[in-house]
C-alpha cells in the first residue's frame, strides 16, 4: 500500500499553513518544500473547494487554513485527497466482485479499512505539526 505523492504533498502543504501566521503563497511553499508549483496549486484549489484552506487576494494575499488545525482530521484531508479509505475496491463498490457474500478476506479489509479511518480520525493537523510536522 503507497500513500500518494497527492496526499503527501497536500499534507506538507497543510503543515505549513498550520505554522505560518501569515498567508503563504504557492509558489513559494513550492519551492521551499521542493515540489511542483503547478501541481500544488492544483491540490490547493481542491483543498480550497472543499474549505480546508482559504484563498486571500492581493500582494500580500496567498492561503491560510480554512479552519483551526485543531478542527481538521487527517481523515478529512485523506477523503478530500484521496477519497474513501477503502483498501480494496469490493469495499467502496460491492458490485466490483461476485463473491462478495462468500469472500474468505473480505473482513480482514473491512477491520483495516477501520484501522485506517479510525487512526486517521484520530490525529489533527494540530497533532501533526507538533509531532513533527513533515509528513
Amino acid at each position: 500500500m503507497k500513500v500518494s505523492t497527492r496526499l503527501r504533498y497536500g499534507l506538507r502543504f497543510l503543515v505549513r499553513l498550520a505554522k505560518s501566521s501569515v498567508p503563504l503563497k504557492v509558489r513559494e511553499v513550492a519551492e521551499e518544500e521542493h515540489l511542483s508549483a503547478d501541481y500544488l496549486r492544483h491540490i490547493a484549489l481542491t483543498l480550497e473547494a472543499r474549505g480546508l484552506v482559504r484563498g486571500i487576494r492581493g500582494k500580500e494575499g496567498g492561503y491560510v487554513l480554512g479552519r483551526a488545525p485543531e478542527d481538521i482530521t487527517l481523515l478529512e484531508v485523506v477523503q478530500v485527497l484521496e477519497g474513501p479509505v477503502h483498501p480494496v475496491e469490493c469495499l467502496a463498490n460491492p458490485l466490483y466482485c461476485s463473491l462478495i457474500t462468500s469472500c474468505s478476506t473480505r473482513k480482514l479489509w473491512e477491520e483495516t479499512a477501520a484501522c485506517l479511518q479510525g487512526f486517521f480520525a484520530s490525529k489533527t493537523l494540530k497533532s501533526l505539526v507538533e509531532e513533527g510536522g513533515n509528513p
